[in-house]
């Protein structure tokens, strides 16, 4: 019994929280119109170029700070591209004003 009350006094394991992390796809519709959609939304994008849907899914991404993003290939494959910006270093500066 004081097995089962120590145990229930002692302090909880929390749980760690992960942040969601989007998933997009670019890929040809029925209508052989590059589309870009956000799994778990209803709205699909279309563009005129692959390069646009591209492009267009990357800034998505990157407003969420990182992605997944699936590309569909002219084969009909899919390659997958993730991006994590949250934790990119910025360049060191190479010197700053004010200094000789």
């Amino acid at each position: 019994m004081e097995q089962i009350i120590s145990k229930l006094e002692a302090p909880q394991a929390t749980a760690t929280v992960y942040p969601v992390l989007p998933v997009l796809w670019v890929y040809r519709n029925y209508d052989d119109r590059w589309t870009v959609h956000l799994e778990g939304e209803d709205s699909e994008w279309c563009h005129p170029t692959r390069n646009d849907a591209v492009g267009a899914a990357r800034l998505i991404g990157e407003s969420y700070g990182c992605y997944r993003l699936y590309l569909q290939l002219p084969d009909g494959r899919f390659c997958l591209e993730m991006m994590n910006l949250s934790r990119r270093r910025e360049p060191p500066q190479m010197g700053s004003e004010g200094e000789n």
